[in-house]
């Protein structure tokens, strides 16, 4: 029989993208995703056509969904909530995202047209009263304050 896994590290990641950051009073919503790819942990979700419902991509930014552990697996192997799922969105509380550009700790968050967190305004729409709460580059893992 071929080993699943033959290394491990030494200690397992101290956060994950999605993973709620603390357990500071949060607001969390359930809303069910309508776009067709499904959106993933730890990216921005805006309001979708109906009422309860949210998508990738939008005018609207409602909030990053939250990552859940007993999803039920894509068929790509992404984490993702499918078309139809319904996603647990937190609009307030601390959340690790994974940030498009250099980020420093109390720094105003934007979201990209595409759905990115980032640090820079540019192009992007801000993010109401959301701030960094810790710094990485580009690329790296942040925890994003949702206030």
């Amino acid at each position: 029989m071929t080993p699943v896994q033959t290394s491990y590290p030494t200690r397992p990641a101290a956060a994950y993208e999605g993973m709620a950051a603390d357990q500071t009073p949060a607001t969390i919503l359930s809303r069910t995703v309508e776009t067709q790819e499904g959106i993933g942990f730890g990216r921005a979700a805006f309001q979708g056509a109906r009422d309860e419902s949210i998508a990738a991509a939008g005018a609207v930014f409602r909030g990053i969904v939250l990552a859940d552990r007993n999803a039920r697996p894509s068929p790509s192997g992404a984490d993702l909530f499918a078309k139809g799922e319904t996603a647990p969105v937190i609009v307030r509380g601390a959340v690790w995202v994974v940030t498009a550009s250099a980020a420093s700790a109390g720094a105003a968050a934007y979201v990209t047209p595409a759905g990115a967190i980032t640090a820079a305004a540019s192009g992007n729409a801000p993010i109401p009263n959301a701030l960094f709460d810790t710094s990485a580059p580009a690329g790296g893992l942040v925890r994003l304050r949702l206030n």
